[in-house]
């Protein structure tokens, strides 16, 4: 019964005070003072057909309340706002009223609107609202984002130019009623970005829609999927769901195809096989691998943020579920996905003999079409899921950060994403020639293993006598294993496997330079380096793993300061290829909306991981991503003493309570700024000139140690002419000509 009587006084006063616009009193037929109300009430923004709107209204000010309502209205989310009864809040929301309060609790905990709020903490109800402030909430209503779409403070001029028009040359006038009224009727007929009508249009199905059912059984377009409850973290998962056909038999080497429907219910409780990948000395996962897992919150919300997470390992190992996502999804309120694509050989092959004349299919780039193939899958079917298809950030780590950097300048990637995320990850492409090159060598080596060749010599003339229809039967009957085998490892290096083709259609011929003709797709972008970023690479390294498997490192003090100079070097070099270089390539380009990067520190300090784990690693390559996660899975679980400890626990658990922050803000509003709190420092962008360009984030044993830093990580040409100055010869032959030969940022 009380939740009957809440309702009934919701409505009540909502069909009152509907985004603070008062309904016109129901039955009374006397004309309105504003035709833009008459636009409202026949739009049914406003309910009632009469009157109650008089000049003294119209010429109030309007607040940043009324306006934070009617874009939740007009995005379809004011209904749940309204049921929203969760204890994140602003500070002042009792000042919104009884009935509007919990409409400011929900803004804070799904951060839609943090531009307008200009305090963390307050969110100012009552605040009179400038027409600046309004055009920018009417723009996002279109989908236009400031900063992407247009310069900040532009946000009248450029409404203008989209037939909101009322609000031209108003800039910080205070906005009244009456132009509030004017300007969201003149919206309504606007078109929205995405091109698929009008937002009246996009009105009229919000009206239709209906919440989130928060359960485990989902329809998706292919058919019913049955999932699972994390009920520690209050979220909801379902794993190994298909986004594409198995690209098996005759789909082998050719672009992903959409999966086939099934009937019943598809069991999605366990995660599929890994991508087909070398294990030790042999094979694990299946060809059979076009799989994602998804995470959400348990809750009714819908239009989340979408985070789309491709994994690391050189594009030859990894999976989706080495980034598992439901305390993510919790902390920043987002629904996450990771994705399995195919790897090694047969995700990045290029061969004369299988050319088809299909471009997608002649790309050798398979791995980076499967990526694609996902976020179509995800445009078709996460609304079902309560995600919003207009906010999709692609991320990816390592070499899944690489692949995403390659999709901002691939022209299939345009409209899938709004903003991406590489997490140590540089600008890395090959050429369609060294990846014939590497196939004819995987090819050589085949037959030579099988007896069908003496030699390499006997090996090249048997493909040489194969006609090209002859040599792609080989080709495809081969065993999935034995071509994941020969194509072997890469240590971060190009040479041995060469994937990531300019091969003019997946990915531009000029590769990279594609942004310098500002021919890419332009988003915010968040970029992570560590600060010993180079230090599991030379931890494997065969000139120093011997010196760690015996313990000689630590009592031979060459091969220690050797050691220790390969981390500082190749760090430096490495985490600036990750970071600076690609802010700096993407910064040169006009009308690039705001980059942000990191540099990850946690390990590094003495005292909070144990000695030994700090002079081998410290904080290297992918450390960071367990604090995402919230897992043990990585370096942790390697080291499972002296890495994570309970003297550590309390700063570590505020450093990634504060990433997730940051995070959250950037998958909501491009944006990581205070990560929604004043208690963090706020992230400002990369600028060339800035003198502290880079977020820096550590912890000691008890608290987060985070804020802006001038730090600033040079190229190879200075680290090496460093290198030359600093090194004794020995060393320096030692790290140049093959410690660090070869790999992605030495080249």
């Amino acid at each position: 019964m009380k939740k009957l009587k809440r309702s009934i006084a919701v409505a009540a006063i909502l069909s009152m005070c509907v985004s603070g616009l008062p309904a016109y009193a129901a039955g009374n037929t006397a004309p309105s003072l504003s035709p833009a109300m008459d636009k409202l009430v026949k739009a049914e923004l406003i309910r009632g057909n009469g009157q109650g709107v008089n000049a003294d209204y119209l010429s109030k000010h309007a607040t940043r309340i009324q306006a934070a309502v009617l874009y939740l209205r007009l995005s379809g989310l004011e209904k749940e706002a309204l049921a929203y009864q969760g204890t994140e809040t602003y500070t002042d929301a009792a000042q919104a009223g009884k009935v509007l309060q919990p409409v400011v609790g929900y803004l804070k905990q799904h951060p839609y609107l943090a531009g307008m709020v200009t305090d963390t903490d307050r969110f100012a109800p009552n605040a009179p609202l400038t027409a600046e402030e309004y055009a920018a909430l009417l723009l996002k209503a279109l989908g236009y984002e400031a900063g992407t779409d247009y310069t900040s403070g532009e946000a009248s001029a450029f409404a203008a130019s989209h037939g909101i028009r009322s609000l031209q040359g108003k800039g910080t006038a205070q906005l009244t009623n009456r132009l509030m009224a004017e300007a969201t009727a003149q919206a309504l007929q606007a078109q929205l970005k995405n091109g698929s009508g009008t937002l009246e249009q996009l009105w009229s199905k919000h009206k239709q829609a209906g919440a989130f059912k928060p359960q485990t059984l989902q329809q998706t377009k292919y058919g019913a999927i049955d999932g699972k409850a994390y009920d520690q973290y209050g979220t909801l998962g379902w794993l190994g769901v298909p986004y594409a056909a198995p690209p098996v038999g005759e789909l082998r080497w050719k672009a992903p195809q959409e999966p086939k429907a099934w009937t019943g219910t598809r069991e999605a409780k366990e995660f599929a096989a890994n991508s087909l990948q070398i294990s030790g000395k042999t094979t694990a996962g299946s060809e059979d691998s076009l799989y994602l897992n998804i995470w959400r919150p348990n809750t009714t919300s819908t239009k989340l943020p979408v985070m789309v997470f491709l994994h690391g390992g050189g594009n030859m190992t990894g999976s989706g579920k080495d980034f598992q996502g439901e305390e993510l999804a919790r902390n920043t309120n987002s629904i996450i996905i990771s994705v399995n694509y195919r790897l090694g050989a047969l995700g990045f092959f290029q061969n004369a003999a299988l050319k088809t004349g299909n471009a997608l299919d002649d790309s050798g780039n398979y791995g980076l079409l499967d990526a694609f193939r996902a976020l179509e899958w995800v445009q078709d079917n996460i609304t079902g899921f309560g995600g919003d298809t207009g906010n999709v950030t692609l991320a990816g780590q390592s070499a899944g950060a690489r692949d995403v950097l390659a999709t901002l300048i691939s022209p299939l990637g345009k409209g899938l994403y709004q903003k991406a995320i590489a997490f140590s990850g540089g600008l890395t492409t090959a050429s369609p020639e060294d990846g014939q090159q590497k196939s004819e060598d995987a090819i050589v080596k085949l037959l030579v293993q099988e007896g069908k060749a003496a030699n390499a010599d006997e090996a090249k003339a048997w493909i040489n006598k194969q006609t090209p229809a002859q040599l792609e039967t080989y080709l495809r009957a081969l065993p999935a294993d034995k071509l994941v085998t020969v194509f072997g490892g890469t240590a971060i290096r190009m040479q041995p496997f060469p994937h990531l083709f300019r091969d003019g259609t997946v990915i531009p011929k000029e590769g990279f330079d594609a942004i310098n003709s500002g021919k890419y797709t332009k988003v915010p972008v968040l970029l992570g380096s560590l600060e010993t970023e180079f230090s599991a690479f030379a931890f494997g390294d065969p000139n120093f793993a011997p010196s760690i498997n015996d313990g000689t490192l630590f009592t031979d003090q060459t091969k220690a300061a050797q050691y220790a100079a390969a981390i500082k070097y190749g760090s430096e070099a490495y985490a600036g290829f990750n970071a600076e270089r690609v802010a700096e390539k993407l910064t040169s380009a006009a009308g690039q909306p705001p980059v942000y990067a990191y540099r990850f520190a946690w390990g590094t300090q003495p005292g909070v991981i144990s000695e030994r784990l700090r002079t081998l690693l410290g904080a290297p390559h992918g450390a960071d991503m367990d604090f995402y996660t919230g897992k043990a899975a990585g370096i942790a679980a390697y080291f499972p003493e002296g890495y994570f400890s309970d003297a550590n626990k309390p700063g570590r658990e505020q450093l990634s309570a504060a990433m997730a922050a940051y995070l959250k803000q950037f998958l909501y509003t491009g944006k990581p700024g205070t990560g929604g709190t004043s208690a963090l420092a706020a992230w400002t962008p990369w600028t060339k000139n800035a003198k502290a360009p880079i977020m820096r984030l550590d912890a000691n044993n008890t608290t987060a140690e985070i804020g802006m830093s001038s730090q600033y990580n040079q190229g190879k040409e200075a680290v090496n002419a460093k290198m030359k100055q600093e090194l004794p010869e020995e060393t320096y032959k030692l790290l140049n000509e093959k410690v660090l030969a070869g790999r992605f940022f030495w080249e």
